[in-house]
């Protein structure tokens, strides 16, 4: 049975310009690293942005967590050691005090129309929700984020962040260590995001996506806008059913064929 609905959040459940988003904070983060560290603020710009490029890589074989790994590369290249408890708290106080008031005209962040209407009726069917945004931010800053999109007080079993995962989208290892944290198995679960580079696993994993964003992916479950997902979930649901049914008697054909 569809037992959760697991949504990504920018440009889903938040508009935002993210590149904007993204190039404020790694401006403001690199000058502060810059003056805590007493590093050239365009060298350490530099360490940030290749910290950030590397997150995105999805083909990455590393074990430890995707802070760990973005941290490593900040000292490495940056020379400023993240780790120190004095330098995390000056970031996590910039993401949790200062970030909240950088949303400006050209960052433009809001709940995306339909967002929280989407959220409730996932949670009045009684299935469960997650927020698998792109771990590629810390907590602090993925929650001013769910802050900017009105969804801070919504019951999200999981919401991942650099802290809590070890892959970024669209590897199948990050989806899966995700589900695995949730108990859940794949055909239980259904994506919703509008990436269709990102928010759908590849290779494929079973994860059936609702499509929000622009155009219809050959591998969409159902392709419309977040403010008509809570109307259409009928629809989305039975589709779900379909899908997997035929996935399961694909796999036992094959097997007989065997």
């Amino acid at each position: 049975m569809l037992k959760a609905v697991v949504f990504d959040m920018d440009s889903t459940l938040l508009d935002i310009n993210l590149s904007a988003f993204v190039a404020v904070l790694a401006k403001e983060e690199a000058s502060l690293l810059a003056d805590i560290g007493r590093k050239n603020p365009l060298s350490m710009f530099a360490a940030y942005t290749a910290a950030l490029f590397e997150l995105n890589r999805a083909d990455r074989d590393n074990e430890g967590t995707n802070r760990e790994l973005f941290d490593s590369i900040i000292e490495r290249r940056g020379g400023v050691m993240l780790a120190d408890p004095i330098i995390a708290d000056a970031l996590a106080f910039f993401e949790r005090e200062v970030l909240p008031h950088r949303n400006d005209a050209i960052i433009g962040a809001k709940p995306m129309p339909g967002g929280r209407e989407a959220l409730s009726c996932v949670l009045d069917r009684g299935l469960r929700i997650a927020l698998l945004t792109n771990p590629c931010f810390g907590e602090a800053c993925i929650g001013c984020r769910m802050w900017w999109a009105n969804i801070q007080d919504m019951p999200f079993e999981l919401v991942t962040t650099m802290e809590n995962t070890r892959r970024s989208k669209p590897s199948p290892t990050y989806y899966r260590d995700a589900l695995d944290a949730m108990g859940l198995a794949p055909d239980e679960v259904l994506m919703v995001g509008n990436d269709p580079r990102r928010d759908f696993p590849d290779p494929d994993i079973g994860l059936q996506t609702a499509f929000v964003g622009r155009g219809t992916p050959v591998r969409a479950t159902w392709c419309g806008s977040m403010a008509d997902f809570a109307a259409s979930f009928d629809e989305i649901e039975e589709r779900f059913y379909e899908r997997r049914d035929k996935r399961l008697l694909e796999v036992v054909q094959n097997v007989n064929r065997a």
